[in-house]
């Protein structure tokens, strides 16, 4: 089984952050499915209110996902290596910070994971109004139940981003979502229920 790895918490909900941003051209890493650069991370954040303790996953905007040295654990047990945790200071005024009741440390992740799973042929998916060069783009349309992808090989990530497949001059690509294996998503389940969105994929 195949899960969208989608924290359920985000800026907003329970927690509140004060401004912070990403280093200027990270996107175009993420564009190109390239690992981003540790410096483009910043090097803390800091907690303005809360109403409830930290969740050990969260966004700390949509797609820049923080984890908790718990939860680093976890992922560094079933996909050693597959994860780069790039170390974020956390605060907050004394009183929020009571409330967050902080873990030992929090990092940024960056998958490092890369695979072709997709079965484009078999995947609903829309054209981009906006060709590339002369290439033409396509997206999976909304709606995983209906995303199809292929088995895991014994060698292959248990959490990745896809691989874009070229076809001529046409270029499949949805490598703007995290997957996990369902072995990975139980485990963090397991230990931190009820902080991950539960979207299975091809369900």
């Amino acid at each position: 089984m195949l899960y969208k790895f989608d924290p359920i918490y985000f800026n907003g909900t329970i927690f509140l952050l004060g401004s912070w941003e990403m280093g200027m051209g990270f996107s175009e890493y993420e564009r190109n499915n390239l690992p981003i650069p540790e410096s483009f991370f910043p090097k803390s954040l800091t907690f303005d209110d809360a109403s409830a303790p930290l969740p050990d996953m969260f966004h700390a905007s949509r797609g820049l996902i923080v984890l908790s040295e718990r939860a680093r654990l976890v992922i560094e047990h079933w996909a050693p290596g597959q994860v780069e945790f790039i170390p974020v200071a956390l605060q907050a005024p004394p009183a929020v910070a009571q409330r967050l009741n902080f873990d030992s440390a929090y990092y940024f992740i960056n998958v490092l994971g890369r695979a072709q799973r997709f079965q484009w042929r078999e995947t609903p998916t829309h054209k981009s109004s906006y060709p590339k060069g002369g290439t033409e783009l396509f997206f999976p349309l909304p709606g995983i139940s209906k995303w199809k992808l292929r088995g895991r090989s014994p060698e292959e990530p248990m959490i990745w981003h896809d691989t874009p497949w070229i076809d001529g001059n046409k270029r499949y690509s949805g490598q703007g979502n995290i997957f996990v294996e369902g072995v990975l998503w139980d485990a963090l389940e397991a230990e931190f229920p009820d902080q991950l969105n539960v979207l299975r994929v091809g369900e």
